[in-house]
């Protein structure tokens, strides 16, 4: 019990068996510190963590107490590439071209807060409007943190779809960027090495804890468009 993603995992599980009741003060810590055997700012970057979850609440001179209602949080609606290119008019089309359980990248393990040692499930799939390459995408799951899923499951459902069939995921976070096509993505988006292509990022989480890290990308001519 010696990182921060330990101490959380230790907490949320005495909430959810209700050792600690919402609106209770938890203890100090100091005093998880010694407990758990790590140090006190380990402690606290756990706490930080449900803190921006809304599963405790923490006051400065008073403490930390689990939220009154933890089991009230708004689910996050992902949006999903099925509705996006059903949108424009265009047949929707989906295909998986790989599943491997693997070491993540510096960037997945850092983004999914794995600690290291630990193995993720890595999807790559490309999606098709009418035929032609739409958008192909790279997806890193916390395998720890999912229910029970199997590379059967994917071959007719998109990684996100499945998500957000089969869990309450509470928090997203988007980031745009462009880069280079490179390997499987250009491959699959039919565009040469090297070609700019429009990059999407997207973190999801249940309560506090990463589930997923997606990265898409589309081809140069591809608008993104929010209302």
């Amino acid at each position: 019990m010696n990182t921060w993603q330990s101490v959380r995992a230790d907490v949320m599980e005495r909430i959810r068996a209700r050792e600690w009741l919402p609106g209770e003060l938890i203890p100090t810590e100091q005093e998880l510190a010694v407990e758990l055997g790590c140090a006190r700012a380990t402690v606290n970057r756990a706490l930080r963590e449900l803190a921006d979850s809304g599963i405790v609440e923490r006051r400065r001179k008073v403490g930390t107490r689990v939220a009154a209602t933890p089991s009230r949080r708004a689910t996050l609606e992902m949006p999903l590439m099925r509705h996006e290119i059903e949108a424009t008019g265009a047949t929707y089309g989906y295909r998986m071209t790989s599943y491997e359980i693997t070491m993540p990248t510096q960037l997945a393990q850092r983004a999914l807060q794995l600690e290291h040692g630990k193995q993720a499930i890595l999807i790559k799939t490309q999606f098709l409007a009418d035929g032609r390459p739409h958008c192909c995408e790279a997806v890193w799951l916390n395998a720890e943190a999912l229910p029970d899923l199997q590379r059967k499951d994917l071959e007719s459902l998109p990684p996100q779809e499945w998500l957000a069939r089969n869990l309450p995921l509470t928090r997203g976070k988007f980031t745009i960027l462009a880069q280079g096509a490179s390997g499987d993505c250009a491959t699959n988006l039919e565009v040469p090495e090297g070609t700019p292509v429009l990059t999407i990022e997207r973190l999801n989480w249940t309560d506090a804890t990463p589930i997923s890290y997606a990265r898409q990308f589309y081809r140069p001519e591809h608008r993104l468009v929010s209302e």
